[in-house]
């Protein structure tokens, strides 16, 4: 695997990880991002472990990101739905072919 290593620092704990040539900037983001949900977490739960918070850290944006998964899918149905509205008054308005009322052969 081609890459570079980074120095990230989660909890007060230094990492170096191996990091894809060019992600350097998105994978320093990512972990202080993490490193504040991760202080967020040990701040209201009162935890010490540092796994337990992990898992409660990790469990909070699986939960966080399912719930924004489902809301961009019911987004997707709406605007599905819309769209095939749209279709339907287009072609009833350019008069289109009628399915209903087909010649007998």
């Amino acid at each position: 695997m081609s890459g570079q290593v980074v120095d990230i620092s989660l909890l007060e704990r230094n990492y170096r990880i191996m990091c894809p040539e060019g992600q350097e900037g998105a994978l320093r983001d990512a972990a202080r991002q993490l490193d504040e949900r991760l202080l967020e977490t040990r701040a209201a739960t009162k935890l010490t472990n540092i796994e337990q918070i992990a898992v409660m850290t990790a469990l909070n944006l699986c939960h966080e990101w399912m719930a924004e998964k489902a809301a961009q899918n019911e987004k997707i149905t709406a605007l599905e739905d819309k769209v095939n509205l749209l279709q339907a008054t287009i072609k009833k308005a350019i008069g289109g072919p009628k399915h209903d009322s087909l010649p007998n052969s």
